[in-house]
């Protein structure tokens, strides 16, 4: 998938790409209504703006090919948000660490959490070191 994200989404858009990351499989705009009903009360004809904007960003695309036309997204998930949170770092001019540390302060972080970030700190450690090794012997 090409990703090239540059710009963040509005809580209509974000809700529908996640319906899209979500289903796996390209949707129908009336089938995206249905699926963020409980939400949103859309018409057919609000999905298909919102649908076309989110095609002219370059976060989704359409199949054309049948009488309804069929989106899916054209970056994934991980991309998304990954490029966000690096655009918070950047936007607010703080390190990783004190965006990391603000969220740990908070009462929203749970023992799994502490785990999953744990772990993952351990997997980038040992790859900057394989990285480093690799460059030493290169």
């Amino acid at each position: 998938m090409g990703e090239k994200i540059t710009e963040r989404l509005s809580d209509a858009e974000l809700d529908i790409m996640r319906t899209l990351w979500s289903a796996g499989l390209p949707l129908k705009a009336s089938e995206i209504v249905r699926l963020l009903s409980g939400k949103y009360s859309w018409k057919t004809p609000t999905a298909h703006v919102i649908l076309n904007r989110l095609c002219d960003k370059g976060y989704v695309n359409a199949d054309r090919s049948g009488y309804s036309h069929k989106f899916y997204p054209v970056i994934t998930e991980e991309a998304y948000f990954a490029s966000q949170s690096t655009r918070l770092v950047r936007r607010t001019g703080r390190s990783i660490r004190d965006m990391v540390a603000s969220l740990i302060d908070t009462d929203e972080i749970t023992d799994d959490d502490i785990i999953a970030l744990s772990d993952m700190l351990d997997k980038k450690r040992t790859e900057i070191e394989n990285r480093k090794q690799g460059g030493e012997n290169g």
